[in-house]
């Protein structure tokens, strides 16, 4: 006797602290999925399912495809042993995509259908909703008005995964179809075949006492975030280009030295009453001293030139015999065609 009460007590232990839960997974087959990116979908549903505890007092797991219709593939009681329906996640792979993207048909048929007895719903357990997409709906308002509703009127918690630019660009009928806060509810994965990062965030959501690991082959997805090494890079070029143009230009023209010159310590020194820095100030000054000096010697190395020309050409033997001879010739057509030999 005593060890019966041992037995059922042992056997509610193991009721009370299992997952008893409902998921269904809603996944997109239309036309703008590749097959082979359907294959994706179907391989991150079996590596979060390989993770649950499965059965008849456990998980239950249902899945509906949709394009232009929609398909209940295996209703929540089909499969009650985690073989059977991992078996069923992977015969999927190979289904044929086409059609549009009416996510709003699949949702109203879950809420009516999916979770009912006769689709083997059980009373009392938690409802869970996963929807795969890589587009938005042919109808954004009707498709977040079904997901309401399959929150209001069935009470699950529905997650939302976009794959690929479309839905990360215009993600706001996503988070209308998740559950809040979007944050928890709502996942982003830039190409099908990065899918697999997400299994390690999905599987504690659906069971808590999980603690998935990243699967060893799961391909990385490339960072968006900026380098600072490359802005800094950047920068540090464009400072030697300038000051490298300004002292070519001091030397070609001493008109737009000058002027260079003007601009870069105007130019610097707005940038340095909105920074409010002193240093940068003396730094500026200092440029401005040296842009000044720089004009200064070149204008005086022009007018030494210069002079040097004038009196060399004043002073040459032939210049000045020249001249003579063109003061001595006779007035008349004869000057006119005097030339300097």
């Amino acid at each position: 006797m005593e060890t019966d009460w041992i037995l059922i007590y042992f056997v509610n232990l193991v009721c009370v602290s299992a997952v008893f839960k409902d998921v269904v997974y809603i996944m997109d087959k239309s036309g703008s999925v590749k097959e082979t990116d359907f294959d994706e979908s179907v391989d991150f549903v079996y590596n979060v399912t390989e993770y649950l505890a499965i059965g008849s007092s456990d998980m239950q797991v249902s899945i509906v495809v949709f394009s232009s219709s929609y398909t209940e593939e295996f209703d929540l009681n089909d499969h009650t042993t985690k073989s059977d329906l991992l078996n069923a996640i992977k015969n999927l792979r190979g289904t044929s995509t086409t059609g549009r993207t009416y996510t709003y048909d699949a949702i109203d048929y879950v809420r009516e259908y999916s979770f009912t007895s006769a689709k083997g719903g059980r009373t009392g357990a938690n409802r869970t909703v996963v929807i795969l997409t890589d587009g938005l709906s042919n109808n954004g308002t009707r498709t977040i008005t079904a997901a309401e509703n399959l929150r209001t009127e069935v009470g699950a918690e529905v997650f939302a995964i976009g794959i690929g630019s479309t839905v990360s660009k215009s993600n706001e009928e996503l988070k209308g179809i998740a559950n809040d806060p979007d944050s928890y509810y709502v996942h982003y994965i830039d190409t099908f075949v990065y899918l697999c990062n997400l299994v390690p965030a999905l599987v504690p959501k659906l069971d808590s006492t999980v603690t998935p690991t990243l699967l060893a082959d799961c391909p990385t997805p490339p960072t968006t975030t900026p380098d600072p090494s490359i802005t800094t890079t950047v920068q540090t070029t464009v400072t030697s280009t300038t000051s490298t143009t300004t002292s070519t230009t001091a030397i070609a023209d001493t008109t737009s030295t000058t002027t260079i010159a003007d601009t870069s310590g105007n130019s610097a020194a707005s940038s340095s009453s909105g920074s409010g820095s002193s240093s940068n100030t003396a730094a500026i000054a200092a440029g401005a001293v040296l842009g000044t000096l720089a004009a200064a010697a070149t204008v005086f190395a022009t007018a030494s030139l210069l002079r040097r020309w004038h009196l060399s050409v004043k002073e040459d033997p032939v210049v000045l015999a020249a001249v003579g001879q063109y003061q001595q010739a006779p007035i008349g057509p004869s000057k006119s065609k005097f030339n300097i030999a």
